[in-house]
């Protein structure tokens, strides 16, 4: 207890030097990481040691925590929205109302291959119907002043709020990925969540017109 104190007094006493000796800017921002660092310790801590869950996908989770406040913080986009902010939500519920509908339709027929045909049939229709809604829309949203904007922007709110918002999109994003992979054991399910966790990092670098992708949000409130 008495060395588990002393080690903590002096992280502390380096975070104290570094805000007088460098500047307090700095000392926060390494505070910062270092509270983030501990929180996915935890985190991991809780999956691997306790539940003994082999998750590789943390990263995934970490990234959507980052789009939350992306989306809950900065200022909306008039241009971007007017653009194609109606096409974009009508392709995604499309694409969502698509993936219903042929998830319907695969429980409620009878297996041969009639269920097959017609899953089939709904997913393909989806499909083209989503891209034909969506990539007009993303290309004119992307299109407008790409320096600074090309995105819809976000809400415009207060950043503390991003912090449910981001546990709501980590909480949601697991329980899809528990679903798929949690009949899956040991190196089996780390590759799977190590998958799924570089399909969302992937999504977020190329679309531009969500989060401006792999460039800086520059309006991003503290």
């Amino acid at each position: 207890m008495t060395r588990n104190l002393a080690l903590f007094a002096g992280v502390g006493l380096l975070f104290v030097l570094t805000g007088v000796f460098q500047s307090w800017n700095l000392a926060l921002s390494i505070l910062n990481l270092s509270l983030i660092s501990a929180i996915m310790a935890l985190g991991v801590n809780i999956q691997w040691g306790y539940a003994g869950l082999f998750n590789t996908g943390i990263m995934g989770f970490t990234a959507l925590g980052g789009l939350a406040v992306v989306l809950v913080s900065v200022r909306p986009v008039a241009e971007g929205w007017a653009a194609g902010g109606v096409g974009i939500l009508s392709g995604l519920f499309f694409g969502a109302a698509s993936i219903a509908a042929a998830i319907f339709a695969w429980n409620r027929l009878p297996k041969g291959r009639m269920r097959t045909v017609v899953t089939l049939a709904i997913v393909v229709a989806g499909f083209i119907l989503f891209r034909a809604v969506f990539d007009p829309a993303v290309t004119a949203v992307e299109a407008f002043n790409p320096a600074t904007a090309g995105n819809i922007g976000g809400l415009g709110l207060n950043p503390t709020l991003a912090w449910p918002v981001g546990g709501l999109l980590a909480a949601a994003a697991a329980w899809a990925i528990g679903k798929i992979a949690l009949g899956l054991r040991s190196d089996y399910l780390a590759i799977a969540t190590l998958g799924i966790a570089e399909i969302i990092i992937s999504v977020m670098k190329n679309e531009d017109w969500l989060a401006r992708g792999v460039k800086n949000i520059i309006d991003m409130p503290r």
